[in-house]
């Protein structure tokens, strides 16, 4: 199941709930049975500065997480990369787990041209990606690939890592996209070539 960690920054669409109190987290996006995608934009990519992301005030974070977000974790307060510590769960699941593209897909409205931007863009986005991964597997007599995130952690190699932008929020500046997972854009944005060499090459299971 993939989920869109929404399009309100760190303050998840309630920026004067939370001003100058903790962040608040998006939820489904913060379950951990779930994949949530954040959001990209420009080209080179940058981090879209509504892509939603944090860590949850209510699941503990999962073991597939720990040493991606652990490095980000220890490395934030060096690097200026997240608000305040008391603002934020540092021990929480942690989410997006990876994002794709979210601006500018070309939509018609009333038979118009127009734009679209948003995780509700990129996700299914990824997900198409999710699919055309699948098809190939099951062409070559594989099962589908199940429950993504331990996989995607697994494999920082298959992502385009995002280390430019921020997610604003709750008056702050919410968290900055680093080297490695971040909680703006998660792992990165696939890379189709290398995350299909990577499915085909394991097993059935």
């Amino acid at each position: 199941i993939l989920v869109a960690t929404g399009d309100g920054g760190v303050g998840g669409n309630q920026n004067e709930i939370c001003f100058g109190k903790p962040l608040i987290p998006t939820f489904p996006a913060s379950s951990p049975y779930i994949t949530a995608v954040g959001g990209t934009m420009n080209q080179p990519e940058t981090a879209a500065e509504y892509s939603s992301g944090g860590f949850s005030n209510y699941f503990t974070r999962p073991t597939y997480q720990n040493r991606s977000v652990e490095a980000f974790v220890r490395a934030s307060k060096k690097q200026r990369s997240a608000p305040a510590g008391h603002k934020w769960n540092h021990t929480g699941r942690a989410f997006p787990d990876c994002s794709a593209q979210s601006a500018a897909f070309a939509i018609k409205v009333a038979g118009k041209d127009d734009e679209a931007y948003g995780t509700s863009a990129s996700t299914p986005a990824f997900a198409a990606i999710v699919s055309l991964l699948n098809d190939a597997r099951m062409a070559a007599g594989k099962p589908p690939l199940g429950f993504l995130n331990p996989l995607i952690y697994s494999h920082p190699e298959v992502f385009n890592d995002i280390t430019d932008g921020r997610n604003p929020g709750c008056g702050t500046e919410g968290f900055s996209s680093v080297k490695g997972w971040d909680p703006v854009t998660g792992m990165g944005t696939p890379d189709f070539a290398r995350m299909l060499k990577l499915v085909l090459s394991l097993g059935p299971s």
